[in-house]
């Protein structure tokens, strides 16, 4: 009985499965967190490196040093265009400044490339740094003039030129300083904001994996549990499993020690190809068999192989048969009274065949039919077998429309032989007519003894000289009979018979008896010891 307190095995494995599927879930859930947080912190820490690269390159403060730079060159330039007009410097050198100056500040597409940013942000600034470029050409290309017969003034005019840039320059100095300075702000409150998201997304990282350590937590301590509980549960569905092998086999063992004591014979054979499935030991001993065949057709199991293909049939056919009684194939063969079933097997058709010896009622069955058809003195048969088997015969001869002839027998002077020597010598004298006239018979031919000392004879196709010239030879076979007397003599014997033959298609069985004794009749009458043949005329007797 189950336990009240034990989950069933349906039960655990409704709780397994309900369980999995949770973890399941659970598992699809965890996952999916991990994974944004993945993605989260990969982004933050994406932002956070792009925007330290920008802060980290070279070129940061390019826009700073590059109009520093165009600021310190002019201010150097101005100053040597003074010194050149006052004649304390060479033009070269001065020619020399310019060039430099202008290569700064061009930006034409063979010129050096400067990564600037204030071009983009501050437009007034770059007009007027292009403004003093072409000022600068244009200063260049005069003093480089051959022959230059105004040289001071020239001089003084590239220097009044470019000292007009001197303010805007300056003034651009610090619309780049300002600009590149919110840029920088910019650029650190874009850095700041990026590991802001870095340290919610580590700190969503942190929580989340304390949750899932949390929950793996849980479900070990779910896990361990259910774990135990299967556990148990095995134990007892293994405790059952023994307990109910054990009943299997302690029921097979029981049965197979019931068929083999049983006087029954049983056998389970598959129905297709013959695989003895169980075979009891009764029927082994019979079959002259020390262990179970592997293989045994319901055919060869039968003395009589079409009986058995015959049964075999009837079994497919029928699903079952019932007391059909039949030869086992033993040495030597015997009868049995076999019933089958056509029953399923593992999902394979299969004969479960059981029989019962009937051996000794079938000789019983053998004597009492004996008994009841065989003269117990002669052995022949008697006037009720002889009369059927002869009806028989004679309505083949008629379908068949062949000849048939008839012989009424006697012994003569029977009641003399009985009289003078004894019913013992009368029954001797019987027994020896009877296997002489047996010995003149053919297989076909039916005999038997009326009663008395009279004997009839049926022989198929045989017509009325056929019938005669066996007459004629049953006569002198009798009369051959030589039986030894007490006295040391001997005695013969002599018969009369009576001959008819067959009158299709209207005469019957009693009518062509009748004829054949009414010509016994004229034999006796004639002096015995003759064949007579019936005539019409001798009704008249």
């Amino acid at each position: 009985m189950k336990s009240a307190s034990t989950p069933s095995g349906q039960e655990l494995f409704a709780g397994q499965q309900l369980m999995g599927t949770r973890h399941l879930r659970m598992l699809r859930w965890v996952l999916g967190v991990v994974l944004l947080m993945a993605v989260v912190a990969a982004s933050a820490l994406w932002l956070a490196q792009h925007q330290a690269r920008l802060l980290s390159r070279p070129s940061q403060h390019n826009d700073l040093w590059y109009i520093a730079s165009v600021n310190n060159e002019l201010s150097r330039v101005s100053l040597l265009a003074q010194e050149a007009a006052a004649g304390d410097t060479s033009i070269d050198e001065l020619v020399l400044r310019l060039e430099v100056l202008y290569s700064v500040l061009d930006h034409s597409p063979t010129a050096p490339k400067v990564n600037v940013q204030f071009r983009d942000t501050l437009p007034e600034t770059a007009n007027t740094l292009d403004e003093l470029a072409r000022a600068v050409d244009a200063s260049a290309k005069q003093l480089e003039q051959p022959n230059n017969a105004n040289l001071p003034a020239t001089l003084r005019q590239v220097a009044t030129g470019l000292q007009r840039f001197r303010e805007p320059i300056a003034q651009a100095v610090a619309d780049v300083h300002l600009a590149s300075t919110l840029e920088a702000d910019r650029q650190r409150l874009r850095l700041l904001l990026s590991f802001t998201l870095l340290s919610l997304a580590l700190i969503v990282v942190l929580v989340g994996t304390g949750i899932i350590i949390w929950r793996a937590l849980k479900d070990r301590e779910v896990a361990l549990q259910t774990s135990q509980a299967l556990n148990e549960a095995n134990q007892l569905l293994e405790t059952r499993v023994r307990e109910r092998t054990r009943q299997i086999d302690e029921a097979h063992n029981l049965l197979t020690f019931i068929l083999d004591a049983s006087p029954s014979d049983v056998a389970l054979i598959d129905a297709l190809g013959g695989q003895v499935h169980y075979i009891n030991r009764r029927l082994m001993e019979r079959l002259g068999m020390h262990q179970q065949p592997q293989t045994l057709r319901l055919q060869d199991l039968l003395h009589d192989a079409a009986t058995g293909q015959a049964l075999r049939q009837a079994l497919d056919e029928s699903g079952q048969i019932d007391g059909v009684e039949a030869q086992i194939a033993s040495t030597p063969p015997y009868w049995s009274s076999l019933s089958g079933q056509l029953i399923e097997v593992e999902g394979r058709l299969c004969h479960l065949i059981w029989g019962f010896d009937i051996s000794i009622h079938k000789g019983l069955e053998h004597e009492l039919r004996l008994l009841a058809t065989t003269d117990a003195l002669t052995g022949l048969n008697n006037r009720r077998a002889f009369l059927d088997k002869a009806e028989v015969l004679l309505e083949h001869c008629r379908r068949y429309r062949h000849a048939c002839g008839a012989l009424m027998i006697d012994i003569d002077h029977f009641k003399t032989v009985n009289d003078r020597h004894g019913h013992q010598v009368g029954d001797e004298a019987l027994r020896a007519t009877a296997r002489s006239i047996q010995s003149v018979l053919r297989d076909a031919d039916v005999v038997g003894r009326m009663g008395g000392e009279e004997f009839a004879v049926l022989l198929p196709n045989a017509d009325l000289q056929g019938t005669l010239d066996t007459g004629e030879r049953l006569r002198q076979a009798i009369s051959a009979i030589t039986l030894p007397l007490p006295d040391r003599q001997t005695l013969r014997l002599t018969a009369s018979l009576g001959v008819a033959s067959f009158q299709p298609p209207t005469q019957t069985l009693a009518q062509l008896l009748a004829q054949a004794d009414q010509a016994l009749y004229r034999a006796k009458a004639e002096g015995r010891n003759r064949a007579v043949r019936y005539l019409p005329e001798m009704l008249d007797l």
